[in-house]
């Protein structure tokens, strides 16, 4: 049941909200300004507070809460929560982190810790703040999740339970920069330094493909030198298993799927899985494929003796610290997804929205009918911006080139839920993986050791939940 504040003529308010968002088949007011008088929806004075979760640590926590002055986006983001204050009677109070011990404390007293959380899907869904009900489902808010402002409906599947969806990106913003995985970048200097073609021109050929990699990683690769660290390769894999997860998901093989009944169910058993890691288990055994360490190990990349580097896509990004790509290559390099395999000639999707992507949610001791006036102007594109215009500032702050920055709203607007944070990834499919790429166990052996432990995984986690609420 809805909590609600008393709202000035808020019926006709709605009205007009709707009508803009779901106007024009469903694209959003192309201005800035929506059409609606301040005096038409006034919200009390309502403390509306965004807390937002890092990578981790660092600075990624004050993505929400940029330094004035500091980025022209920044400025944009803070002109934004200035306009909606004056416009709706509201403060909007940007917190730097979330405590997750803090909500649950607040939870239990009936106290609201926030209104929206932006945080990692691990976060909530692991906690199973969403099973046991601790969020607002936006499909049940009077808005149009499908208008364009909350992301592309590929994105909102991450979000979903049964038929209902939880989370929101804030897609026209491009701050904080939406995360997806798995990303390819690649070092034009290295291709170059041994008469490689970019693979940007093999995909413009429809050759950019599991052939074409392994031929790369063949022609670069130079263990000459006894220093292993001064040796050049292809590509690393990590810790992480960033690289074997990109092959599975370039072969159209998936962690897991939801049958008609609604059921998830382990889904690594497939052809598509079992050639996909085959086919990295033989670039390792060809010395063709190094393993590197820990996933954030750059040092070869930048240094010219890698052609390709995996992660995920917020350690590309300028917003996003001191330490990644943008920060300490000294010179261009491009984006690009991974190439397809035998049974991803077909796919659409190129990347997927994994355990560590961020998302927008909405607890549910915070007012909805408050998320149901704010978020439709909210999540606008910013002051100066439109949905066609929105990209300009993004891009040129964070690509070198604007092929790479079509690559990532290609991934972006195509991504799919890996169901990842489901499937108990870290202790279960991770250790698997690496099992297969180091040499100690076949894909078929390492996916059938896992398959039971996983599917009890997914039960506890997700079926148990939708047969209890008969959510499917």
């Amino acid at each position: 049941m809805k909590k609600s504040i008393k709202l000035v003529s808020l019926a006709m308010f709605l009205i007009l909200i709707f009508g803009a968002c779901s106007a024009a088949g469903n694209e959003t007011v192309p201005e800035y300004a929506m059409q609606i008088d301040i005096n038409e929806a006034d919200l009390l004075g309502y403390e509306y507070v965004i807390a937002a979760a890092a990578h981790g640590s660092g600075t990624l926590s004050y993505a929400m809460n940029p330094e004035p002055g500091a980025d022209l986006r920044g400025d944009r983001l803070l002109q934004r929560y200035r306009d909606a204050e004056e416009k709706y009677n509201i403060t909007i109070t940007p917190v730097n982190g979330i405590d997750f011990n803090l909500f649950q404390a607040y939870w239990a007293v009936g106290r609201k810790y926030a209104d929206l959380l932006f945080s990692m899907l691990t976060n909530i869904w692991g906690n199973n703040y969403i099973q046991n009900g601790y969020m607002y489902a936006f499909s049940d808010m009077d808005i149009d999740l499908h208008c364009g402002i909350y992301g592309p409906d590929p994105s909102l599947e991450a979000g979903r339970f049964g038929d209902d969806y939880y989370s929101v990106m804030a897609y026209y913003w491009g701050l904080p920069p939406a995360d997806i995985a798995l990303n390819m970048w690649f070092n034009p200097v290295t291709l170059s330094n041994f008469r490689q073609p970019s693979p940007h021109e093999l995909d413009e050929q429809g050759e950019w493909t599991w052939q074409a990699f392994e031929s790369i990683c063949e022609a670069v690769r130079d263990s000459s030198d006894p220093d292993i660290n001064k040796q050049t390769f292809g590509c690393g894999y990590t810790n992480e298993v960033c690289l074997e997860t990109s092959v599975l998901y370039s072969n159209n093989a998936k962690l897991a799927e939801i049958g008609e009944d609604g059921k998830m169910r382990f889904a690594l058993n497939s052809p598509e899985a079992i050639e996909a890691m085959d086919f990295v288990r033989s670039l390792s055994d060809r010395d063709l494929i190094v393993d590197i360490g820990d996933r954030f190990n750059i040092v070869h990349f930048i240094e010219d003796r890698s052609a390709f580097f995996l992660q995920y896509s917020h350690i590309a990004f300028a917003y996003e610290g001191a330490g990644n790509l943008a920060t300490r290559i000294e010179h261009p390099f491009e984006w690009i997804y991974f190439p397809r395999g035998p049974h991803g000639q077909d796919m659409k999707a190129r990347s997927v929205y994994s355990l560590w992507s961020r998302f927008f949610y909405a607890p549910a001791n915070s007012d909805m009918s408050v998320h149901e006036v704010l978020l439709p102007y909210l999540f606008q594109p910013l002051p100066g911006e439109t949905e066609e215009t929105w990209q300009d500032a993004f891009e040129r702050n964070n690509f070198y080139s604007s092929r790479s920055f079509e690559y990532y709203e290609e991934m972006l607007n195509t991504a799919v839920y890996d169901y990842s944070v489901l499937v108990d990834f870290n202790n279960t499919i991770r250790p698997a993986l690496q099992q297969i790429t180091r040499g100690n166990k076949t894909a078929a052996e390492a996916f059938a050791s896992i398959e039971e432990k996983v599917q009890g995984y997914i039960d506890k986690s997700y079926n148990d939940f939708i047969e209890k609420a008969g959510n499917h």
